[in-house]
């Protein structure tokens, strides 16, 4: 055994001898050989390839640093983790797992390599052990899935009329009592089969019901209902359930909950434009840009170049190609984009990047913390918090308030900008160019609730009304004629 020192570090580094001679260690090692094709086309027990599909399983949003790798075979697909963060040593694990697995099936596989997993899957599976078994599949962002769950757990307190216990609250999060917790523990006990069709239909009119008489709140009632329903039943979206299957740890129910369950008619979902685009831009070079100029960049942003408020949040100087009047949203360390469509390049106008120019602050010999994103904060970025969170929240509520003191009186001011740029292009240019621009998936979306015709479509009949009309005298002949 020598002991070298390591270039990177004035450790010294231990390295242990191998006493095979050089021969038996190649004729024993398959060293990967230069591949200009796809890792995918290797032979199934290619060393590479395994190391190819590693990856970093999480926990709760957080990672857990060592590596892990799903093996499928014969319809039925499992994880096998492993302890160590070495991708050879795991490559060389996985490939053991899937030689033995081929050789000996899966009984004996897990018996070997995940013992005490081989138990029957579980019965009476209930809405904690689902939203759990969902969560292990990190097929959603932690953020994305929790949405989802207490969607879930909202529908199910509601039809099972599950509340806090006497004399605790639901939002009581710190105290010793802890109302919230045990309240989220009584719904997650519910079982699956108990979210029945009937109780879902009973629960949607119950809900309408207590709306009122008013068309507005009706419609209200209906948007929410719909917006719990579209998130609940994406826990149990095709994927999902399929995987979750293929694991069999879980014996789902048949029918699965929020089966056939169709969304409420809500109406119009149309923007409807109530901004003077021309004097609220004046009146945000004026007031805005000099008393708070953070929120005025969030206010170019958002109405010049349509970008999403978590968009604005974590843009950066990089991403704006000042030469060629683009701004590049793309993914980035920080930055987890809505869909895969929401990457593109924004085209802005001249003066819009002339004016984002002037907003950037001089080079200087020692940056601020976080001087590469362009709105200014002291608040770092936590792209896996598990909730909604915004570096620049004071910001944005800053400019929230300033919007709804010009007559913005949307529930989310930002937005309303995202929606107005949406509605002019959809004037000037049509649906097609509003859907490309504001970086729809679907342009049905854009249809749904972005298009907007704030042109004034009229044939000028109106004119009629003020013009005073001509009196035609009748001849004598015909008076005499009609007496």
């Amino acid at each position: 055994m020598k002991t070298q020192l390591s270039p990177h570090t004035a450790q010294p580094k231990t390295i242990i001898g191998n006493g095979k001679s050089g021969s038996k260690v190649t004729a024993e090692t398959k060293p990967a050989a230069t591949w200009a094709g796809r890792w995918s086309e290797l032979p199934a027990d290619h060393l590479k390839r395994w190391e190819k599909r590693l990856y970093t399983p999480k926990s709760g949003g957080l990672s857990l640093r060592k590596l892990a790798v799903r093996i499928q075979h014969l319809g039925r697909r499992e994880e096998f983790r492993f302890d160590t963060t070495n991708h050879a040593a795991a490559a060389a694990q996985a490939l053991e797992r899937f030689r033995f697995l081929n050789a000996n099936g899966w009984d004996a596989t897990l018996a070997k390599f995940k013992p005490g997993s081989t138990i029957a899957p579980k019965l009476n599976v209930t809405v904690g052990d689902y939203v759990a078994a969902a969560r292990d599949l990190r097929k959603l962002r932690e953020r994305t899935l929790n949405n989802y769950a207490n969607c879930l757990r909202t529908i199910t307190a509601e039809i099972l009329g599950i509340r806090p216990d006497r004399g605790t609250s639901k939002f009581d999060y710190r105290s010793p009592a802890n109302g919230h917790a045990a309240w989220l523990a009584k719904i997650d006990a519910t079982r699956l089969e108990e979210i029945t069709s009937d109780r879902l239909n009973t629960w949607k009119r119950d809900r309408i019901a207590a709306a009122g008489s008013s068309s507005a709140a009706v419609a209200s009632a209906r948007r929410t209902i719909n917006s719990y329903l579209r998130c609940a039943r994406s826990l149990f979206g095709r994927k999902i359930v399929r995987e979750l299957k293929e694991l069999g740890h879980l014996t789902l129910p048949d029918p699965l909950p929020f089966a056939g369950i169709d969304l409420e008619e809500a109406g119009s979902m149309k923007y409807k434009s109530r901004i003077d685009a021309a004097a609220l831009i004046a009146a945000a070079r004026e007031e805005l840009k000099p008393a708070h100029p953070e929120a005025y960049k969030a206010f170019v942003l958002g109405l010049f170049a349509g970008m999403r408020k978590a968009e604005i949040d974590l843009l950066e100087w990089r991403m704006i190609d000042f030469p060629q009047n683009l701004i590049r949203v793309e993914e980035t360390e920080w930055l987890h984009l809505k869909t895969a469509d929401s990457a593109a390049d924004i085209t802005v106008d001249p003066e819009v990047i002339r004016e984002l120019r002037d907003l950037m602050p001089p080079p200087t010999a020692r940056p601020a913390p976080w001087s590469q994103f362009v709105l200014a904060s002291l608040r770092p970025p936590r792209p896996e918090s598990p909730r909604p969170y915004y570096r620049c929240q004071s910001a944005f509520a800053e400019l929230s308030r300033w919007l709804k003191s010009k007559g913005v009186r949307a529930n989310k001011p930002l937005h309303e900008l995202r929606k107005e740029i949406g509605a002019l292009i959809a004037t000037r240019h049509g649906i097609y160019a509003a859907s490309r621009f504001l970086r729809h998936s679907d342009i049905g979306v854009t249809a749904r609730f972005y298009a907007d015709q704030k042109q004034r479509i009229s044939v000028g009949l109106g004119q009629l009304l003020t013009t005073t009309p001509a009196i035609v005298a009748t001849p004598a002949a015909a008076i005499a004629q009609s007496a």
